[in-house]
């Protein structure tokens, strides 16, 4: 199947509203010229289709780092009278390799209790050559039934060394049912990061928001002796500065009291999330990453204060909501965009005529983190 990429340009145009996130329709059956090979869209069906590329680009949300990798199926049950984890490893689809010079994959799939103290974990046996695997293997765990609830699972499906894609699932028991469920497969996190930050938000009017790194609990230590040179990176999610404390020498509880100021008017305070990331220093390769935090003000009242603690973890691949005012610089983005393929009859595959072969026409926009695609096949227009 032929592909066409293409990527967003910024123009300028004074209409460019008029064009953007309009209400789109089906293709009808009958846009294929039943004459000959040839067919040639309408001139609607052609507006629609690139109008509706556009409308699947979201631009109130930052896309986590990495597309979905695959899906696993799994059914989960509890032997209550055993004090058993069944854990059915089904099978799998769209399995990709990491090596770019090999099409097909061997997986299996290792599993393992994030929260076990003894970090025993299990394997499927290896499929060679297979994009989408069929196991139907039980793997089993010593749990004990009141350890059930909240308990870890971490799901890795690997190609020999290769990790191609990883599930954590939090046991409740409502999931363990036996029943088959789909899962996506995500990009491999940092399971390791431990500990917590504590940090205090006031508001001063007119313009300034504080935000006090007081501590932190429990962090990973990374150095031989498990300890670490623990510093925090803070800044608001947008065109916002990154400030950093002080580094706390030999310690996974250290202890910062700084407060960092940032400008930021009260009608945008409750569309802002501040972002705050734990490293370790090192003075020869790069500093260690030990964790991250966002906290959402969508409910914060500039006359309260919050003083509380935030998990840390690894949320590279988690999506996030951007500001309302990067949101609006994107969204503007994405309208003059809209614009210039509509004005320059882009993509060539929409407004030419086209044989009848299978393509598929990818919209993608770097700078917001998007993608979208409609497939022409067998000389119509499907959407995505």
């Amino acid at each position: 199947m032929a592909e066409e990429d293409i990527q967003t340009d910024g123009v300028q145009d004074p209409d460019f509203i008029n064009h953007a996130y309009v209400p789109y329709g089906e293709i009808a059956d009958d846009t294929k010229d039943k004459d000959g090979p040839e067919i040639e869209f309408d001139e609607q069906a052609k507006l629609t289709s690139v109008k509706h590329l556009f409308s699947k680009l979201d631009p109130a949300v930052v896309k986590a780092q990495g597309d979905a990798i695959g899906e696993i199926g799994l059914a989960l049950r509890y032997r209550q009278d055993k004090e058993l984890l069944m854990i059915r490893v089904v099978s799998a689809q769209g399995l990709a390799s990491r090596q770019v010079a090999r099409l097909t994959v061997d997986p299996q799939v290792e599993v393992s209790l994030l929260d076990s103290v003894d970090g025993d974990s299990v394997r499927t046996s290896v499929k060679k050559n297979s994009n989408n695997p069929v196991w139907n293997e039980i793997l089993t765990f010593k749990v004990d039934e009141y350890s059930v609830e909240g308990t870890r699972v971490l799901f890795r499906v690997l190609d020999g060394s290769d990790v191609i894609g990883e599930l954590m699932i939090p046991l409740d028991w409502e999931m363990l049912d036996g029943e088959t469920e789909w899962f996506d497969l995500q990009d491999q996190r940092d399971w390791s990061v431990t500990g917590a930050l504590h940090v205090r938000v006031h508001y001063t009017n007119p313009t300034t928001l504080h935000v006090n790194v007081a501590s932190a609990e429990g962090l990973c230590g990374k150095d031989k002796d498990k300890l670490s040179d623990p510093y925090v990176r803070v800044t608001l999610a947008g065109k916002y500065p990154v400030k950093s404390t002080k580094v706390i020498k030999r310690t996974v509880n250290p202890v910062w009291s700084e407060t960092f100021d940032f400008a930021i008017p009260v009608q945008l305070l409750q569309t802002a999330t501040i972002l705050l990331a734990v490293y370790s220093k090192n003075i020869i390769d790069s500093d260690d990453f030990l964790g991250e935090a966002r906290i959402s003000l969508n409910e914060f009242k500039h006359f309260h204060e919050i003083d509380s603690w935030f998990p840390l973890a690894d949320l590279k691949h988690v999506a996030r909501h951007r500001s309302e005012w990067s949101k609006g610089a994107v969204e503007q983005e994405l309208r003059e965009a809209l614009v210039a393929h509509i004005t320059c009859r882009s993509p060539h595959l929409v407004f030419n005529n086209t044989s009848n072969k299978n393509r598929v026409i990818r919209l993608s926009c770097p700078k917001a983190g998007q993608k979208s695609k409609i497939t022409i096949q067998n000389g119509q227009l499907i959407f995505d």
